[in-house]
C-alpha cells in the first residue's frame, strides 16, 4: 500500500491533530487523496474570528465576530478578567496584559491559561499609560513581545515547567512579530525592513533590507506595511492607510506586494506582478497579517476595509483576496469601540 492509498478516515484523523496552519498546508499538498480526505478539517480552520475589544476589561466574557455567518458570540475567558490588553493570534492563543504589566497566555477555545513573567517597566509609554500598541507571537516553547522598540523574550523549559524571562533587546523598532518554522520575523513597518531571529537562541540570523518603493505624493496617504509568512516565503504588503477611504487603485493610492525566500533574506525583495498572492486569503489587523487557503485563483481585492468611527483609523480591519468583492460587515458595524481605543485582532479557531 502506498501513502496515497491510506484510508480516508485515517488521513482525516491525522489532519485533525495538526495544529499549525503551515503543517496542515504541507500535509494536504502530499497527494490529491490526502487533500480530499482533509478538506473538512481545512474548512474549519480556514475562517478566522475577530476578537473585539471589550467595553469593560473586568468582564469574563469576550466577543468574537465570524465573517462566515456575520455572527457575534460571547465566549468565556476567565483568565482575561482584569486584563486591559488582549490580542489574539492565528495560532489560537491570546496575550492578555494587565496595567501592572503582568502577562498571561489565554486559550479561548479550551479555557486554558499560562502565566508569563511580568513585562519590563519600559513597556509603559512615558505619556500614555494605556496598553495598546504591543505586538507579539509565540513558537511552541518561546514568546516574543514588543512595545514598539526592541523585544522581550520568554522561554518554556523542556520539562514542561513555567515560562521564564530569557532576555530582551532594545536596539530596533518593531511594528509586528511573526513566527514560522523556528524563526521570529520582526518588521520595522515605517522602514520596511525585516529582521530574522532564531527562536531558540534569540540571535539575529538575517536582515532583509527594504525594497525600492516610491511613496504616494500625498502626506495623508500613509503607506502601511504588513509582513506575511506563508509557504516558505515572506510577503511584504505595502498599502495606503485608508484614513479617508481612498481606493487602492485610485489616484494617490498604493498597493504593492513584494516577495522573498525566507531562507535567503539577504537576496532582497522582488515585486509580485499585479500584487497577486495566489489561492490565499490574507487577513490583516493592527498586529500582523496571515494567509489562509482561499480555494480561489484571484488577485488581491480590498473589501470594506474599515469599521468604526475613529477618524484616525484605529479600528481598521482588512481582508484581502476573498472569494467575494461584496463582503458586508453587517453586525460588526453595530459594535461600539472599546473604552481605550484598543484594537481588534484575528484569531483562528484552534482548540490545541
Amino acid at each position: 500500500m502506498s501513502w496515497s492509498d491510506l484510508p480516508a478516515e485515517l488521513v482525516a484523523g491525522i489532519a485533525d491533530r495538526i495544529t499549525e496552519h503551515a503543517d496542515l498546508a504541507r500535509f494536504r499538498s502530499v497527494c490529491p487523496s490526502w487533500r480530499s480526505a482533509s478538506a473538512e478539517h481545512a474548512a474549519r480552520r480556514r475562517t478566522p474570528l475577530l476578537l473585539l475589544p471589550s467595553q469593560s476589561y473586568s468582564r469574563v466574557d469576550r466577543c468574537l465576530w465570524s465573517p462566515a455567518d456575520d455572527s457575534i458570540k460571547e465566549t468565556p475567558m476567565p483568565a482575561a478578567c482584569g486584563r486591559s490588553f488582549l490580542f489574539a493570534s492565528p495560532r489560537g492563543w491570546t496575550l492578555g496584559v494587565a496595567n501592572d504589566l503582568s502577562a498571561t497566555l489565554l486559550q479561548p477555545f479550551t479555557g486554558a491559561s499560562e502565566s508569563l513573567p511580568a513585562l519590563p517597566p519600559s513597556f509603559h509609554d512615558e505619556y500614555e499609560k494605556i496598553l495598546r500598541d504591543m505586538v507579539w507571537d509565540r513558537s511552541p516553547d518561546a514568546v516574543m513581545i514588543s512595545a514598539g522598540k526592541g523585544a522581550f523574550f520568554c522561554k518554556l523549559p523542556g520539562d514542561g515547567g513555567s515560562w521564564s524571562a530569557a532576555g530582551s533587546s532594545q536596539t530596533a523598532a518593531v511594528s509586528s512579530i511573526t513566527y514560522d518554522d523556528g524563526t521570529f520575523y520582526l518588521l520595522d513597518g515605517p522602514a520596511r525592513s525585516v529582521t530574522a531571529v532564531d527562536a531558540a537562541t534569540f540571535a539575529v540570523t538575517a536582515v532583509a533590507e527594504p525594497p525600492d518603493l516610491v511613496s504616494p505624493r500625498h502626506s495623508w496617504c500613509t503607506p502601511e506595511s504588513t509582513l506575511v509568512v506563508s509557504s516558505g516565503e515572506l510577503l511584504l504588503i505595502v498599502r495606503t492607510h485608508l484614513l479617508f477611504q481612498v481606493a487602492p487603485y485610485g489616484s494617490g493610492g498604493l498597493f504593492k506586494v513584494f516577495r522573498t525566500d525566507n531562507r535567503s533574506l539577504a537576496a532582497g525583495w522582488s515585486e509580485v506582478a499585479g500584487g497577486g498572492i495566489g489561492n490565499r486569503a490574507l487577513f490583516v489587523d493592527h498586529l500582523r497579517g496571515f494567509c489562509v487557503e482561499a480555494n480561489v485563483a484571484s488577485s488581491h481585492e480590498m473589501v470594506n476595509d474599515d469599521y468604526g468611527l475613529d477618524v484616525y483609523g484605529r479600528y481598521t480591519v482588512s481582508v484581502l483576496d476573498l472569494t467575494t468583492q461584496d463582503l458586508s460587515y453587517g453586525n460588526l458595524l453595530n459594535c461600539m469601540c472599546g473604552r481605550f481605543w484598543q484594537w481588534p485582532s484575528w484569531i483562528m479557531p484552534n482548540p490545541h
